[in-house]
Order: structure tokens, then sequence, then C-alpha cells
């Protein structure tokens, strides 16, 4: 398959997926905890086609160009892989990511927002047990979430960053609702 990320065995990539509707810098702040703390050598955004356990999401195009405004420097990879590899559930995606890249030990990152609803997932335990799982502090998240989570997951403690696309898209429709004054 072709304009797939480079990768090499020996490499340590952090998977980081996400709608990404919209991107912002609270996403950044968790691919750059990640980054920094386990020393990766990249960390791909994946930006899924459609979030099974999210309502219709803004169209793909949009909400890569969002990802790819988001996510600066070298290190991150904003990629379509999802998409082109026809994978709507982690686990399918990581299935393939492994048998594409052997010998990349890959890291699944999420912050800890998304612990949430990690059970929900479709084969959430063959997730958990395929690649090491990296959840990255936010705000509103933390202790009872992490009493649920596995023993060898990886928690990086980080400072928090109070940006989410939910508000976001709360506050865009909001603006939109509003009437113009004269």
């Amino acid at each position: 398959m072709h304009n797939l990320p480079l990768a090499y065995p020996g490499m340590r990539i952090g998977l980081f997926g996400g709608s990404f509707d919209p991107a912002h810098a609270g996403h950044l702040h968790v691919a750059e905890t990640a980054l920094k703390r386990l020393r990766l050598d990249r960390v791909w955004w994946l930006v899924s086609p459609q979030n099974p356990l999210k309502r219709q999401s803004s169209p793909f195009e949009q909400r890569f160009k969002s990802a790819q405004k988001a996510a600066h420097g070298s290190k991150m990879i904003v990629t379509d892989i999802e998409r082109r590899l026809r994978c709507g559930f982690t686990y399918e995606t990581l299935r393939e990511l492994k048998r594409l890249y052997p010998g990349v030990h890959f890291f699944l990152v999420m912050g800890a927002d998304n612990l949430v609803n990690f059970r929900r997932w479709k084969n959430w335990r063959e997730v958990a047990a395929a690649v090491p799982v990296v959840i990255v502090s936010r705000p509103g998240a933390g202790a009872r979430e992490r009493l649920d989570a596995p023993k060898d997951w990886i928690f990086l403690n980080a400072r928090h960053h109070s940006q989410s696309s939910t508000a976001l898209r709360r506050r865009k429709r909001a603006a939109v609702a509003k009437p113009a004054r004269k």
C-alpha cells in the first residue's frame, strides 16, 4: 500500500486516534506529552473516518485539515491510514498496523477523558492486550476511571489543558444560533 507513514523496525510510534472535530491545543498537549515522556520517535494522529460511539462527525476532510493545523512539529504525522485501510474500529487498525509494520513498537495514546467509554469500544480487551496503552491526564477525568484501568497501563500526569472539541462545537453552535445585532 502506498502513501502510508514511514516506520522502521525498532521505532517507537504513538498512535493517537480521534475524531478531531475539531482538533485543538488540548490534542497537541496529549500528543506532545506522550512524545516527550515516552521518548517516542513519532506520534501518528489517526483521524477516524467516523467514531462509532459518536453521532455523525463533521466531514472527514475538514477534520483532517483541522488535525494538520493542530499537529506541530516534524514528529507529529497526521494520517488517514484508518480510512485507507478501511478500519472502522481500533482493534482492526492495530491488527493491520502490526501486520504492515513488523518490529515497530506501537503505543496507543489517549487523553484520560476517553477512559470513561473505553469498555464500550468493540473488542476493547483485544485493544488493551495488543499494545501498551498510554493515558495522559485531562481535566475532569482521572481517579475513578483510573481505578478501573488495567494495572499495566501507562499513566502520564501532566499539566491540564482545558480545551475540548465538545466545548468548541458547543460555542460554534451558539454563535451560529445567536441573531446578529444591528
